[in-house]
């Protein structure tokens, strides 16, 4: 009797074990980013929710009543908008905790700025997740300008938190060259497509969107399962799981 109460309390000591070293489950997350030039703030909150968004970055030449109806027609919390500049941008989110936003403006010493909204959110205790947008329209050279986002993203955002980062600018090709610059810490949405092979209903697995990407990382603690491109062809979306 005595070694089988010894075996029983071995086993329960080795499953608590198991449970600590194995950390929390991954948490996967609908990403949607968003450019709209929609005027309907219903429409664009139908698209949110057809795509099962649990986080949605949304930018867009509106005042924060429209997003305010974004949000409550997507079922989501709202943060922002930031207006520091030609676009007004926010996210939106579900059953996460916001700890803090800003809304500010990088100088690139090169000349131009970089507007942005940055929010950082609890999924559970000691696990968080940092939101960003940026719109880099007004950057006059595009390596200076990511070189400055990567200085605030380094001072900023702490090592172990894992970063989701819309970029909008002025055509696709300055977002792959952003994209092409951070590749050695951020991955893009558009190569998860071509790795999933489709786009996420059958279609081509291209999911260039213009003047908008989707990016994150760093890869060990945030992966992609899918991407795809909103069914109004205004935004991107993702399926992403941060890790243990």
């Amino acid at each position: 009797m005595r070694q089988a109460m010894i075996a029983a309390l071995m086993i329960s000591l080795l499953a608590a074990c198991a449970v600590r070293l194995g950390g929390p489950s991954p948490a996967p997350f609908r990403v949607v980013v968003l450019s709209s030039a929609e005027t309907d703030a219903a429409a664009v909150a139908a698209a949110i929710r057809e795509q099962n968004g649990q986080i949605a970055l949304v930018t867009a030449d509106r005042d924060s009543a429209w997003f305010a109806e974004v949000a409550s027609g997507a079922g989501l919390e709202l943060s922002g908008p930031g207006h520091t500049g030609p676009h007004s941008m926010a996210f939106l989110t579900s059953q996460l905790k916001l700890l803090g936003d800003t809304s500010i403006v990088l100088l690139v010493p090169s000349g131009g700025r970089i507007h942005m909204h940055d929010a950082l959110y609890e999924i559970a205790e000691n696990r968080q997740i940092d939101l960003m947008m940026v719109d880099v329209d007004g950057v006059e050279d595009v390596r200076d300008g990511v070189r400055t986002l990567l200085m605030y993203i380094a001072s900023d955002v702490g090592n172990s938190v894992p970063l989701v980062l819309g970029v909008s600018a002025r055509t696709t090709q300055v977002d792959d060259s952003v994209a092409v610059l951070l590749r050695a810490a951020f991955a893009s949405a558009k190569d998860c497509a071509a790795a999933d092979g489709s786009s996420g209903d059958g279609a081509s697995a291209s999911i260039a969107v213009a003047g908008l990407a989707l990016l994150y990382g760093p890869p060990a603690r945030l992966q992609c399962e899918d991407a795809r491109m909103t069914g109004n062809g205004q935004g991107i979306s993702a399926r992403l799981v941060v890790g243990r």
